[in-house]
Parts: structure tokens; sequence; C-alpha cells
């Protein structure tokens, strides 16, 4: 059965759209300029720290197997492809602990990934705001880690 990033992650990113503070009115629609200048980031999952989401991915079966709701888990090769084509993210920097950085400079998203040894990979934390000209450092701090 072949899924999609799009239907795993789309909960992660409401919630994450949702626990932003209220808006103004009068608050304007930040540029991808103001993005780049200030990424945000949510984790996998609404109100957990990405490192517990990360130790908790340690041990999750994939998604399809999954009998509650957990953070996207699939083969290694199927949530690539899925970063790729959906949102044409790229591979960007290993971090620590078996995390990965993707980041897209056309979308301006970026995806940090728990891979695991049985090649199997879990997106733990998201967001907005990439630009290759940073750090990548930024966007794993952004996502809770050190890296």
């Amino acid at each position: 059965m072949k899924t999609t990033l799009i239907p795993r992650i789309a909960p992660v990113l409401l919630a994450g759209l949702l626990a932003l503070p209220a808006l103004s009115a009068q608050a304007a629609i930040q540029t991808r300029e103001e993005n780049a200048a200030n990424p945000r980031g949510w984790s996998a999952v609404a109100g957990m720290d990405p490192r517990a989401v990360r130790e908790l991915a340690r041990t999750l079966p994939l998604s399809d197997e999954a009998v509650d709701d957990q953070p996207w888990c699939d083969r290694k090769a199927a949530i690539e492809a899925t970063l790729r084509h959906d949102f044409g993210e790229s591979r960007i920097a290993s971090g620590s602990q078996g995390t990965t950085l993707w980041g897209s400079d056309l979308m301006g998203t970026w995806t940090v990934v728990f891979e695991r040894p049985d090649a199997t990979s879990c997106v733990i934390a998201s967001g907005i705001g990439f630009s290759d000209q940073t750090s990548p450092q930024v966007f794993f701090v952004k996502a809770g880690l050190n890296g």
C-alpha cells in the first residue's frame, strides 16, 4: 500500500498552525524573506518535544501498521521519495543521534527525519522558512534538537 507524506504530515502541520497564537486583524502575511529570517518549526506530535518524539520513534511500527496516532514512519526510501516529490526537499545535513535535515529552498520547507538502523525513518519535526543560506544547525535547534 503506497502512502505519501501529505496525508501523514498534514495533521502535523495543521496542529502546528493551530498552536500559533491568534493573529490580529492588522497582522500582515509574512514574506518568503521574513520566513527565511525567522524559520519556524513544529514537532510531529502536537505538544510533544521533538526529542521525546525521536525517542518514541526508535520503536514505532510503520504508520500503516500503527494502532494509535503516531509520527509518520515508513521505509527510508518511501519517506525520501515523498520528501523529494511532494515537497521538493533534498537531504541537507546529518545531525546527531540518527537525525537528518531535509529542505527545499524553492518551497521554503524543512523536515527533520529520524533514521533507524532497520531502514525505517520517522518524521519528527517540520517547518517553514528554509533557506540554503542558513546554517543547518538553525533548523535542528528550531526542531528542539542540538543537531
